[in-house]
């Protein structure tokens, strides 16, 4: 694993080096000391935001993370053979599942939103004499993506994940490069939950727990007393 030290400012990007973690743990004291590594070389002066990469990290619901898992599993599946993944072009009129971003959180969701919208022509697809007859209906794994398709609850899982992770998009404010995000992540989170409870009408036992989950990410790790500093003195 290298983890890369990129220094943002006025001129544009410097990639001062990187360092090779391959063989230990990347466990917070060891962070903080390349942290503090860093600084000391740019200058504590010269410092007025840190961001680090915690994507993998965002969704931290096992249910959630196998959407996800499941959504992977068909898209490789259909991807990785060309005459299966021309037939479901021919079901969805040209067009593709993946959906590219700037963010591999961004470029996940765009996808599994694409998908969601071609579901009913992924299920004729399925249904289909093309496939009962080729040989994609015969493979263990072509059977496990066809029952994926098919089910009911997969698709209401798949809605869950999106009412959840759409607005959680914000935090691509972070990724950003046109504008400090210090001054707006406060209000963008609680906007994100807001819009998340509008998403399941207000029921709050459907979402309290992905709440726990993201205010304890917010708390733990993203939170800092300059986020509402900013949000405050932001005009």
């Amino acid at each position: 694993m290298i983890i890369k030290i990129l220094v943002n400012s006025l001129i544009g990007n410097v990639f001062p080096g990187s360092i090779d973690a391959s063989n230990e743990s990347t466990n917070s004291t060891k962070m903080y000391k390349l942290f503090e590594s860093t600084i000391e070389i740019i200058g504590p002066e010269n410092v007025v935001q840190i961001v680090t990469n915690n994507a993998s990290e965002n969704v931290k619901e096992g249910s959630m993370m196998m959407v996800f898992k499941k959504a992977i599993r068909i898209h490789f599946y259909i991807s990785q053979r060309p005459l299966l993944l021309n037939l479901m072009r021919k079901f969805t009129k040209e067009r593709n599942l993946v959906k590219p971003s700037k963010t591999r959180f961004a470029t996940t969701f765009l996808t599994l939103r694409a998908m969601y919208i071609q579901r009913k022509n992924l299920r004729t697809l399925v249904l289909s004499t093309e496939w009962t007859s080729s040989k994609f209906a015969k493979e263990t794994l072509g059977k496990e993506v066809a029952n994926l398709i098919i089910s009911a609850h997969f698709w209401d899982d798949v809605v869950r994940a999106l009412t959840v992770c759409g607005p959680l998009k914000v935090l691509r404010l972070v990724d950003g490069e046109k504008k400090p995000p210090m001054s707006y992540i406060y209000e963008a989170m609680d906007r994100a939950k807001e819009t998340i409870a509008r998403g399941f009408r207000g029921v709050k036992k459907k979402y309290e727990k992905l709440f726990e989950i993201i205010d304890a990410r917010w708390s733990d790790q993203l939170y800092q007393p300059l986020h509402a500093a900013g949000h405050v003195l932001n005009p």
